[in-house]
């Protein structure tokens, strides 16, 4: 085990499973967890027609390996869980939450420039779904958000520092509506440290797990940036807002 600490941020490169419950308590789980083996074993790289290669090559998870991680974060975590996550295990817990946990709402996140389907003989799937998730400790359900809705609208990540890599403006507003000045949020399943970001910049302590070095490295290096900026521009105040409405919420 390896552990960083960047201002506001504690990185560990270790299994979430051995760090989570050392852990005291936080406020949010706000993660991008993996999906399972169906969703992977059909993910196609687009370099090449019918070239047939991988896009994806890290290890995926069934619903019931996520939700004994997820069970494991409820014995910490006072309020939300939120994550973009495959329909399936969505809707398993849905049906069946992970202990610990209240199930709240199914969400969307269109994509405006989603993959095309290379088989070309259906219709790509353009959206990923989020799961809104409450700790079940009998605490009044609360966010930033008002009556707003769960469902968003934004561009898929390009740039090749992760495979699936989620947008920085999607989890700044998980971030904000989800979290206060000061929270603690938790990422078991880091990546290259989208949350991280999102959260130190927003004054939000955060507590980053991942197991691959490569990410690891880049996470760090993220998260170690946005702390630079932040110390920069918010000297005197915890929290700096959004700037924007960079991923909007779908108005439908």
């Amino acid at each position: 085990m390896r552990i960083e600490q960047i201002g506001l941020a504690t990185l560990y490169l270790a299994d979430c499973m051995e760090v989570i419950p050392t852990l005291g308590k936080v406020d949010a789980v706000i993660t991008d967890p993996p999906y399972g083996e169906q969703t992977h074993s059909n993910a196609k790289s687009n370099r090449g027609s019918g070239s047939g290669k991988k896009a994806i090559n890290f290890t995926s998870m069934t619903s019931d390996q996520l939700g004994a991680v997820l069970a494991e974060c409820a014995t910490h975590c006072s309020r939300w869980l939120v994550a973009t996550m495959e329909w399936r295990h969505i809707a398993t817990f849905e049906q069946a939450p992970p202990a610990g946990w209240d199930f709240v709402r199914f969400g969307v996140w269109v994509k405006t420039n989603p993959m095309p389907q290379i088989s070309a003989d259906r219709p790509a799937q353009g959206w990923e779904g989020i799961a809104y998730l409450h700790a079940a400790s009998g605490v009044k359900k609360r966010w930033n958000g008002g009556g707003s809705h769960g469902n968003y609208i934004g561009a898929l990540v390009t740039d090749g520092a992760h495979p699936t890599g989620k947008p920085l403006p999607l989890f700044e507003q998980f971030v904000q509506k989800f979290t206060d000045c000061g929270d603690t949020v938790l990422d078991p399943f880091m990546g290259s440290g989208t949350t991280g970001v999102a959260a130190v910049q927003q004054g939000r302590k955060f507590i980053g797990v991942e197991r691959d070095p490569k990410y690891f490295e880049a996470a760090c290096k993220r998260i170690e940036e946005a702390q630079r900026i932040t110390d920069m521009f918010v000297a005197q105040q915890a929290v700096a807002p959004v700037a924007g409405d960079l991923f909007a919420e779908d108005a439908a």
